[in-house]
C-alpha cells in the first residue's frame, strides 16, 4: 500500500516504489528485451565465467588414469559489476500545468498547488520515469565516469560499454571498432556527421562485415538471442535498401516485412536495435571526450555511424531497483508552492565475454 499523508506528502516506499517508478523502465521494450539485467546490486555483483571445454576425447589405452589426448583444462574467469550510486532530484511548479487540465482536476482554494492525488502528479511521475530509461540507455552505452561536458548526467552511471568494450580491447584485440570503407560516392562528411543520409548500400557493408568478422562463438548463437544495435542512420539506410530492393520485384520475407511496415528489421534473421542515444551520445561527447570505440585511427576522425554485434546475456545492467529498501517520494512544499521528486538507486554496466561481441564503423 501506498503510504498517504494528508499534509501534501505523498510517499511510494520499498515494493511500491519499483513498481510505480522504476520497475516499469526495466519492463520497457528497449532493455528488457535486449540486455540481462542483475537486480539487488548494492556496490558490486561478481560473475564467474567458464571458457569451453574441448579435445578431451582419445582412444581408450587401456587401464592408464589418464589418456594420451589429455587438455590442460580451462582457468574460470571472473568479472564484476560496479555500481554508483545514483539520485534523481527534481522540482516542478504546479502552474507550468495550468492549461494543460480542465480546472476540475485541481484542488480548491488554498490547496489548488498541491498536485497529489492528481492527474497532473501523474504527469509528473510519468517525466521522471521517461528521463530515467532515456538516462540509462544514455549512459549504459556513453557513460563516462570522467567526462568534462555540460551535461553531468554522463557521470552518473559509471563508465558505460563504450569504454569497457574499448579498455577491454573486446573487439578484435583493438580499442576501436573495426573500420569498413563506404562506397565511392560518399562524402567524407555523411560518417563524421550524427543525422547524416547514409547510401543504402553502406548499410550491406557495414552489417555484413560485422556479421562476417564475429568470433565463431557469437555466430553459434541463435538468432533470437543476439542483437544487431546500430545508430539511426544505418537502420534507416538498411530500411531503405530493403524496400529499394522490394520495389523491384524481389518478395522475400524481410523486404516484404519493410514494404509493410513493420517496427523491427532483420539482418540473416537477427533483429537490428536502432540506438537513437547513441546520437545524443555521440554529439555531446567531443573533443577529449571522443569515445575511443568509435575512433577511426586510420581517418584520425570520430565516427558516427557503427553497429555493436552482441549476444544479449553478454552484456549486463546492475541495479538494486527492486531491493525493498528503495525508495520514491513525491512530495509537495507549501511555502514554495512547488512539487518535489526524490529516488536513490544503484546502476552499473559491464559485458562479458570478448568472444560474444564485435563491431564495426563505417569510415570515408
Amino acid at each position: 500500500m501506498a503510504d498517504i499523508a494528508l499534509q501534501g506528502a505523498l510517499s511510494f516506499a520499498g515494493t511500491n516504489a519499483s513498481k510505480y517508478l522504476l520497475e516499469p523502465m526495466f519492463h520497457s521494450d528497449e532493455i528488457m528485451r535486449n540486455y540481462t539485467v542483475y537486480p539487488n546490486v548494492k556496490f558490486k555483483h561478481f560473475i564467474t565465467m567458464a571458457p569451453k571445454l574441448q579435445s578431451i576425447t582419445a582412444a581408450n589405452t587401456g587401464c592408464a588414469t589418464t589418456n594420451t589426448c589429455d587438455p590442460a583444462g580451462f582457468t574460470m574467469e571472473q568479472k564484476y559489476i560496479e555500481v554508483s550510486q545514483v539520485s534523481v532530484k527534481q522540482e516542478q511548479c504546479w502552474n507550468e500545468f495550468e492549461n494543460l487540465f480542465v480546472a476540475e482536476s485541481y484542488k480548491a482554494g488554498l490547496n489548488m498547488p498541491d498536485l497529489t492525488g492528481t492527474q497532473i502528479a501523474d504527469v509528473i511521475l510519468n517525466r521522471v520515469r521517461n528521463a530515467i530509461k532515456t538516462d540509462t540507455i544514455r549512459n549504459m552505452w556513453g557513460g563516462d565516469s570522467a567526462a568534462g561536458v555540460a551535461d553531468c548526467s554522463y557521470q552518473s552511471m559509471g563508465d558505460g560499454l563504450w569504454e569497457k568494450l574499448s579498455v577491454g580491447t573486446a573487439i578484435g584485440g583493438a580499442t576501436q571498432m573495426r573500420e569498413v570503407t563506404g562506397t565511392a560516392g560518399a562524402a567524407a562528411t555523411e560518417y563524421v556527421t550524427v543525422g547524416a543520409t547514409l547510401p543504402a548500400a553502406d548499410s550491406s557493408l557495414v552489417l555484413e562485415d560485422v556479421w562476417n568478422t564475429a568470433p565463431a562463438e557469437l555466430q553459434q548463437i541463435p538468432a533470437s538471442e543476439k542483437r544487431l544495435f546500430c545508430t539511426p542512420n544505418i537502420y534507416n539506410s538498411w530500411y531503405s535498401a530493403l524496400t529499394s530492393v522490394g520495389s523491384t520485384g524481389s518478395v522475400n520475407y524481410g523486404h516484404s516485412e519493410a514494404q509493410s511496415g513493420k517496427q523491427r528489421l532483420y539482418f540473416r534473421g537477427v533483429e537490428l536495435v536502432p540506438m537513437y542515444e547513441w546520437d545524443t551520445a555521440l554529439s555531446a561527447l567531443t573533443g577529449a571526450d571522443l569515445p575511443p570505440l568509435f575512433t577511426a585511427a586510420t581517418a584520425s576522425i570520430q565516427c558516427t555511424n557503427g553497429v555493436i554485434y552482441a549476444a544479449k546475456d553478454n552484456l549486463m545492467i546492475g541495479t538494486n531497483v527492486t531491493d525493498p529498501d528503495n525508495q520514491l517520494k513525491m512530495f509537495y512544499d507549501e511555502v514554495s508552492d512547488n512539487m518535489y521528486i526524490r529516488s536513490n538507486f544503484t546502476m552499473g554496466f559491464q559485458y562479458g565475454w570478448d568472444s560474444l561481441v564485435n563491431g564495426s564503423m563505417l569510415v570515408d
